[in-house]
């Protein structure tokens, strides 16, 4: 357990790791294939912010950013990857199997998308942040299918991590979401596998680099049935559209 712990506790949480020893589940340290989702998710025009903030208050800000989306993801049995500056990096299925990861992670971008609001009100009340940190926003971009995971690096220096087509995918889906103004933009293998259980918008067929096929995308706007009525009849008028 102590190994586990030492090799797994900074991606998952301590639950999977109690569930790795109970079920004696040998880790997978070398490449392995399967099937996993894949989570990519940016802060918007997050540049601006250096400019208003000094660094002490920048990286304040991200920690406290970090911290409740990273909290979130592991309640819902995410790994997480890496952090890229404010982008942060996960998957499902990794390094344990995990029931239901393609619901998990549509429900961790909904969630993270409440927890970023909650934040919003917390910064407005706080303190004087600059206006442009009480209108913080993120997309995120999920894709589904076989990727490897594993660590991987140099001799000296390891990250378990995760490579592979579906990968480069989750990451476009995030940047190209911004042409679209949406915020959780999911392709459509995902899509058709938990479509019942969320409310959707289709987007559009995107070209992503290295792809000869486009892409069908769509939106994720909430779970089944909780849309408000807004945003149902904004819904309903726009597919009625197509």
């Amino acid at each position: 357990k102590r190994f586990l712990k030492d090799t797994f506790s900074t991606y998952i949480s301590p639950e999977l790791i109690d569930q790795m020893f109970d079920a004696k589940e040998e880790p997978q340290l070398g490449g392995e294939e399967g099937y996993h989702t894949a989570f990519f998710t940016d802060i918007q025009s997050f540049s601006a912010f250096s400019e208003k903030l000094t660094a002490t208050d920048l990286v304040e800000l991200l920690n406290d950013y970090l911290t409740e989306m990273t909290d979130t993801l592991l309640e819902n049995k995410g790994t997480l990857d890496k952090y890229i500056g404010d982008a942060i990096v996960a998957f499902w299925n990794a390094p344990v199997s995990i029931k239901n990861h393609e619901y998990l992670a549509c429900m961790t971008s909904l969630e993270m998308m409440e927890k970023l609001k909650e934040l919003r009100k917390k910064w407005k009340s706080e303190r004087d942040w600059p206006v442009i940190v009480h209108n913080m926003r993120h997309r995120i971009g999920l894709s589904l299918g076989e990727l490897v995971t594993g660590n991987m690096g140099s001799t000296m220096r390891m990250n378990y991590t995760m490579m592979g087509d579906m990968v480069n995918l989750a990451a476009r889906l995030e940047s190209s979401a911004k042409q679209y103004g949406i915020y959780i933009h999911v392709e459509e293998s995902l899509y058709k596998t938990v479509k019942d259980h969320f409310e959707w918008r289709f987007v559009d067929f995107i070209r992503v680099k290295g792809r000869n096929t486009p892409v069908k995308t769509y939106e994720l706007l909430a779970e089944k049935g909780k849309l408000d009525e807004e945003t149902a009849r904004v819904i309903s008028r726009f597919h009625k559209a197509q």
